[in-house]
């Protein structure tokens, strides 16, 4: 073997390793909002390795979404446009946007094609790398720049403080039942720190 294919190889092996640790971190954010048994879908899933965890661990079932086919497992794929969701109306009792709506130019027709989709009682879990002060403004900048370089991944979309992102959702029919400060992405100190919006679909989306 060549030292090139030596060495992707191990970065593929690297790469890999680090999509699981995140599914893991991923998972264990979630797991207490996510009901035994329920159907999920996960918009953004890229490897898909945390919809394999979820119907493994909690028996979901789970459909994966995402702009590109990155897809490292057997789960139920679809690539989509990153605007409409093609599912139907209330099919699914959770949605995951876990670290997409800053990839987005216009996050809004995704926010409102979670309404659309949820069933009632349904929750939307959104997760964000938090931007407030200084010192986290400067983390997230500097892993973005990193995941460009290394993976070709664009942000398309805004960063907004954990003060900003409720107004966005309100727009969209959503409302916030709990904010959960997660910590530095996967416990690394050079690491974004992540925060947990749960929401569910205010009366007005009810209505829709």
């Amino acid at each position: 073997m060549h030292l090139g294919q030596v060495i992707a190889a191990k970065l593929q092996r690297e790469s890999a390793r680090v999509e699981k640790a995140r599914a893991e971190f991923n998972f264990r954010s979630i797991q207490a909002l996510v009901p035994q048994g329920c159907k999920v879908l996960d918009v953004g899933a890229w490897s898909c390795y945390l919809g394999q965890l979820l119907r493994d661990r909690l028996a979901c079932e789970v459909l994966s979404l995402d702009v590109v086919n990155a897809n490292k497992t057997e789960m139920p794929f679809q690539v989509f446009d990153g605007k409409v969701l093609p599912v139907d109306s209330r099919s699914f009792d959770v949605v995951l946007f876990l670290y997409i709506l800053h990839h987005a130019a216009d996050d809004k027709p995704l926010l409102e094609e979670a309404s659309r989709v949820l069933r009632d009682g349904g929750c939307l879990l959104i997760a964000e790398d938090r931007v407030d002060g200084l010192w986290n403004r400067a983390l997230t900048a500097g892993f973005h720049i990193w995941l460009r370089l290394s993976t070709g991944m664009t942000r398309d979309g805004e960063f907004r403080t954990t003060d900003q992102w409720p107004k966005r959702f309100h727009a969209a029919g959503f409302e916030v039942k709990e904010t959960i400060f997660l910590g530095h992405h996967l416990g690394r100190f050079l690491w974004p720190n992540n925060v947990l919006f749960v929401l569910r679909k205010d009366g007005r989306a009810g209505m829709r």
